[in-house]
């Protein structure tokens, strides 16, 4: 796979992935009590890990295959 198509693959990956995540966020939060010190709480733990699954996409866009 060239390298522009698998680092513009991982872009729309990322991007998909986001938005489903920010969707699940916000929809799970709904399921809790409402509560300042809950949201707080919530979305700093929910606002940090999106970054791992990210990570893994953008490694895999720029890795590069030898064959």
């Amino acid at each position: 796979m060239p390298a522009s198509l698998r680092r513009l693959l991982g872009a729309l990956g990322i991007l998909i992935f986001l938005f489903l995540y920010v969707v699940a966020v916000v929809n799970l939060r709904f399921l809790l009590p409402h509560s300042l010190w809950l949201d707080l709480i919530y979305y700093l733990i929910f606002g940090i890990l999106w970054v791992w699954p990210a990570l893994r996409i953008a490694k895999w866009s720029h890795r590069t295959t030898h064959l």
